[in-house]
């Protein structure tokens, strides 16, 4: 039987106020694992003040209190409603309240993981994470610190670093872009690892001018996604520096996580597992995941299933947005041709999927009979333990703002992952969990759940508890 871990990414505090009943109810459901964080409340304040102590091992300063550094901003109350007036805990209550939320779920053997540890870090980094050993242990500090601030934690959950996937120009300034990935701010870093920088870049301006020069023609000559390396090689034009670059990816990034898990074990005063979340199979090489060299630096691998159309990261609608815009790049190439690149670049030949109109047409039992099944079993065969692989899970109304991955999606998903051996996944997060989804995954996973009639609870930390009977998913209308 699958079991899964919760991920609580946003409003703590409802969780915290609530975690026994909550508890109960997800642990019926196959729960045996807590992932929680980043490690902010709603108001913006930090869950822990710094250990000077832990700095100093490193020879950094500990980080400053300063919102305007802060990468990521926990949202506001639903509907942006304020607290009722001498309601809200102090922060040193919260602080408290968390300390406990997270030692229940140790109590009841779950493993806790804590999401994104190195949220906060301090100054010191001289370049990106992914070639900068200042700024690897700029982040390895505030890691380790955070992971000795709770030591019923077992282990850190990294979102990234990792390399951009997509073309698509609205990519071009978000880190999802391949074509943005060679600031000079790299440039230091690639010639370390044994890279000319001037070739990586030279590289990614051909590929970018070839794929905007590709033709239906050109896919019938390089055997389209039949021509096997070679034919996909000249078809990208024969460029060796365009190898050299997707090379450098790779070593960059196994790097930047090897390093990551030195620095914390030569630092740390316990141990500390780490994980990660690659993108899937498909997608990791571009991203510069290797998964057989990347299990070395990780104790779990957590690949992105993320399946759905439209919105980001999801496996449709990245598809679909290089056929998209290989087309508009590429006047003599047609839908279908751009298809067949995508298979002969990613080995994705999605069934039943001829056009664009075709996305939105759902997905085919074939899709889960054979992308899932093989982006699972990918990720099995790196490991020499099944249970080192937690894939990440994303469902619901508007998973990662994309549309609608339906209860029955979820259900045949599952049913495939677990048919290729896969034991545990992580669902995100469980605030957009749906009744339906929790019907699915409860039945895969514990005791099956099922009602059409309980209210939804409030999220109100501060509600009266006899608000909240029983168990019903929260299903907010947030990311």
């Amino acid at each position: 039987m699958l079991r899964l871990w919760m991920d609580v990414m946003r409003h703590l505090e409802p969780v915290m106020a609530d975690y026994p009943r909550l508890f109960d109810a997800w642990e019926a459901g196959g729960v045996d694992g807590l992932v929680i964080g980043p490690m902010a409340f709603e108001d913006k304040s930090f869950t822990f003040d710094p250990n000077p102590e832990v700095y100093a091992r490193f020879g950094l300063p500990p980080p400053q209190p300063d919102d305007s550094s802060l990468w990521w901003r926990p949202p506001a109350r639903p509907g942006g409603t304020a607290a009722p007036a001498g309601s809200v805990a102090s922060v040193a209550e919260k602080r408290a309240r968390l300390a406990g939320t997270l030692q229940g779920a140790k109590e009841r053997g779950w493993q806790v993981w804590l999401f994104c540890p190195h949220y906060g870090a301090g100054p010191g980094a001289r370049g990106p994470l992914l070639v900068d050993d200042a700024a690897r242990a700029v982040v390895a500090a505030r890691l380790v610190d955070c992971m000795e601030q709770y030591p019923m934690a077992d282990g850190a959950v990294l979102d990234g670093p990792e390399w951009g996937y997509e073309i698509a120009p609205f990519h071009q300034n978000h880190r999802s872009s391949i074509f943005s990935d060679l600031p000079l701010e790299v440039a230091e870093g690639a010639e370390r690892l044994g890279y000319r920088y001037s070739r990586l870049v030279a590289a990614k301006d051909r590929l970018f001018d070839r794929l905007h020069h590709l033709s239906d023609r050109d896919l019938r000559i390089w055997g389209a996604g039949e021509g096997g390396f070679l034919g996909t090689f000249g078809l990208l034009g024969n460029d060796p520096a365009l190898a050299e670059w997707l090379a450098f990816r790779m070593d960059s990034l196994c790097e930047t996580y090897q390093r990551l898990r030195e620095l914390v074990q030569q630092h740390a005063r316990r141990p500390i597992r780490l994980a990660a979340g690659p993108r899937s199979g498909a997608w990791a090489p571009l991203c510069g995941y290797d998964f057989s060299r990347l299990q070395q630096s990780l104790d779990v691998l957590l690949p992105k299933h993320y399946f759905w159309h439209r919105g980001f990261d999801g496996m449709y609608g990245t598809v679909a947005r290089y056929v998209q815009t290989l087309t508009e790049w590429s006047p003599g190439l047609s839908e279908r041709g751009a298809l067949q690149f995508v298979t002969a670049l990613f080995g994705l030949d999605l069934p039943g999927i001829a056009s664009l109109r075709d996305f939105d047409r759902g997905f085919p039992q074939e899709f889960f009979d054979r992308i899932v099944t093989r982006e699972t079993d990918r990720a099995l065969a790196a490991v020499d333990d099944p249970q080192r692989i937690c894939p990440w899970i994303d469902a619901g109304r508007k998973p990662h703002d994309g549309e609608p991955f339906t209860p029955h999606d979820l259900d045949r998903l599952l049913t495939a992952a677990e048919g290729a051996g896969l034991c545990r996944f992580l669902y995100h997060h469980h605030g957009n969990l749906t009744p339906g989804e929790w019907a699915v995954i409860s039945a895969h996973a514990g005791r099956p759940w099922q009602t059409t009639t309980s209210p939804r609870p409030t999220l109100d930390p501060d509600a009266a508890r006899e608000e909240l009977p029983g168990y019903y998913p929260p299903d907010l209308p947030i990311l």
